[in-house]
């Protein structure tokens, strides 16, 4: 089979380009619903691109500007108005349900936090000072509000009122039910940019040895609807069980080693659930409006005075 100039075979090719219009997608269908338009989309793409060719090449050596054109497809006006331009891009901090979270996660497995049968104890929101929601807060993120973190919290089920002063953590996760919060795009974020950076990493072919983690099971052939409730059910039972047991893992651990020197790596594991989308039968032209024919306009010509 034909091979481009990247070794990428034409079938290669064409798989890719399909990919990426599949994962577009919802990332689109997510755009359209807040009302950001291509144009900013394509302002961001473009962005990616440069940064990817400069931060992301292989040897020492600085690229020219012409060699990052050739590479992107992209002007030179383009690329210099990217590169000259370039302002500090702070990263956009936790969100208020990414520290809700790791509240959570200190609660069911810091011995401070925990009774008899590691069973997370009944909190006080201030009192004593070093157990109570104010501090769990406070070692998760010192600039937090522990108040709207509890708030959070109780809004998603997740901790409850036990009695007049206390407070009692009923659910290991957090899952917020509002409508496109910080925390539900913050997660989608997160989960699409780590299994293609996993994906992506996994593609590399002069590493076969060093592979991450990225398996999946499927039906070969679907199963019937009516089963999917069952199967969902099934699946989130065991996937918790599971998820459970890697992050007490990862509690005992990182508190082990959190004296160690030496740099640390922000790493986890993403479990998700996938059903396919009906596949688009219909031609687009049959989904909207017949096109208007615009007439031309017959501008008559002034008599002259």
């Amino acid at each position: 089979m034909p091979a481009d100039v990247h070794g990428l075979s034409s079938g290669a090719r064409k798989q890719l380009i399909y990919a990426v219009r599949r994962v577009l997608r919802p990332i689109v269908r997510l755009l359209l619903r807040v009302g950001i338009s291509f144009d900013e989309f394509a302002d961001v793409a473009r962005g990616a691109y440069i940064e990817s060719a400069i931060r992301d090449r292989a040897g020492t050596i600085p690229l020219t500007r012409e060699r990052i054109g050739f590479i992107t497809g992209m002007s030179r006006q383009q690329i210099d108005s990217y590169i000259d331009n370039e302002r500090p891009r702070p990263r956009v901090g936790p969100s208020l349900g990414r520290v809700a979270s790791e509240v959570l996660h200190r609660w069911h497995t810091d011995p401070h936090y925990l009774g008899p049968y590691r069973i997370p104890l009944e909190l006080e929101f201030d009192v004593p000072q070093d157990r109570c929601i104010q501090s769990l807060v406070q070692q998760v993120n010192a600039k937090a509000s522990a108040g709207k973190v509890l708030e959070e919290l109780l809004r998603a089920g997740s901790v409850t009122y036990f009695g007049e002063k206390h407070y009692r953590a009923v659910a290991r996760w957090f899952i917020t039910s509002g409508y496109l919060s910080p925390h539900q795009i913050e997660d989608f974020g997160d989960a699409l940019a780590h299994l293609s950076q996993t994906l992506e990493y996994n593609g590399n072919l002069t590493d076969t040895e060093n592979k991450r983690l990225e398996r999946s099971v499927f039906a070969d052939k679907g199963i019937p609807r009516s089963l999917l409730p069952s199967f969902e059910a099934h699946a989130r039972a065991r996937t918790l069980q599971f998820l459970e047991e890697i992050d007490d893992w990862l509690a005992r651990s990182a508190s082990a080693e959190s004296s160690g020197s030496g740099p640390r790596v922000e790493t986890g594991v993403n479990v998700f659930l996938y059903v396919e989308p009906t596949p688009d039968q219909e031609r687009l032209s049959a989904l909207v409006q017949p096109r208007r024919e615009i007439s031309a306009l017959r501008i008559s010509r002034l008599p002259a005075r």
